[in-house]
């Protein structure tokens, strides 16, 4: 198969080794904390840092902007130049932000200055989903490499593979995720929804799919909305219902706390009995400034359901 390099933005978070053997790169978006900018470094270390120094918090000014489109260039460049002969963008999906705009001018202007002896195809795709469900998107695209599927072909598949790509999305601190999240366009929960869960300590359950989001369900204690979050993915991966045999989890803080939760080890018992990858992983700095500290997002594939509560 033909050389090819598969570019997310930093919002994705996969294991490092993961991305180093399946040639898949990080372009950064830029973190703004307290007025001090710094591009993304994509590092777990750096991320758990943040996560736990504090300055997270909803007494922070932290937002987040999109890469650049020159930032973007010199990347596609880089990669051209190192001999890859396809280029497929997947960013976060075009409702969250710049990064989808910034790819495609990107991708227009690299594609014009081409030469016989400097050129690739390049293609950029809306994940149509964020965080995890991201991760499982990339994931996915390495897996079908490995089966010497024709690109072009491989392409249209995974496009609409990300039409049902599910993330599941459970805040620890719903008021924080919200006041942060309607900058990006969440309108999953509202205003009064989160004061009350805030209040009550009840997580809403966040569904990030096909460019959208709904609250699937809310429940009281964020341990048992991630419980009732890995049933119902366990109960997809049993069922057979996955339309990729791959599951994602982030968690914005130590994994040991993840593999912690109560339903977690269910859930990878249950892929490893149904042949399916099951990949867990810190969350992207963003997962830690969007979803709030201390997050669960978990991402699976199938086609339109109803949400179960198990």
């Amino acid at each position: 198969m033909p050389q090819v390099a598969v570019v997310v933005d930093s919002v994705c978070a996969l294991p490092p080794q993961f991305m180093r053997d399946f040639h898949i790169h990080h372009v950064p978006i830029t973190i703004n904390i307290n007025g001090s900018q710094f591009p993304d470094p994509c590092d777990d270390r750096v991320a758990l840092e943040h996560f736990e120094s504090g300055v997270l918090t909803r007494k922070n000014q932290v937002s987040t902007e999109a890469p650049s489109v020159e930032t973007f260039q010199r990347l596609l460049w880089q990669l051209i130049d190192e001999g890859y002969q396809y280029i497929w963008i997947q960013t976060v999906n075009r409702m969250q932000g710049l990064t989808y705009d910034h790819a495609n001018e990107a991708a227009a202007s690299v594609t014009r200055r081409m030469t016989a002896q400097r050129k690739a195809v390049i293609r950029v795709m809306d994940s149509r989903t964020v965080f995890a469900g991201q991760a499982l998107l990339a994931a996915e695209t390495v897996r079908r490499m490995q089966t010497n599927e024709d690109p072009v072909a491989m392409r249209r598949e995974l496009d609409k593979l990300s039409n049902n790509v599910h993330t599941y999305v459970v805040p620890r601190s719903p008021l924080v995720a919200l006041e942060r999240s309607k900058t990006r366009g969440e309108r999953g929960v509202k205003w009064s929804q989160a004061l009350v869960a805030n209040t009550l300590g009840i997580h809403p359950i966040l569904c990030v799919v096909n460019d959208g989001s709904h609250q699937a369900d809310k429940i009281r204690g964020f341990e048992k909305a991630a419980q009732a979050v890995f049933g119902h993915v366990s109960t997809l991966v049993s069922e057979g219902r996955l339309l990729a045999p791959i599951v994602t989890a982030n968690y914005s803080g130590k994994l040991e706390e993840l593999r912690s939760l109560k339903g977690f080890a269910e859930l990878k018992a249950a892929c490893a009995r149904e042949g399916v990858q099951f990949i867990s992983n810190v969350a992207s700095l963003s997962g830690g400034i969007y979803g709030s500290v201390g997050s669960l997002m978990v991402a699976a594939a199938a086609e339109p359901h109803e949400w179960q509560r198990v």
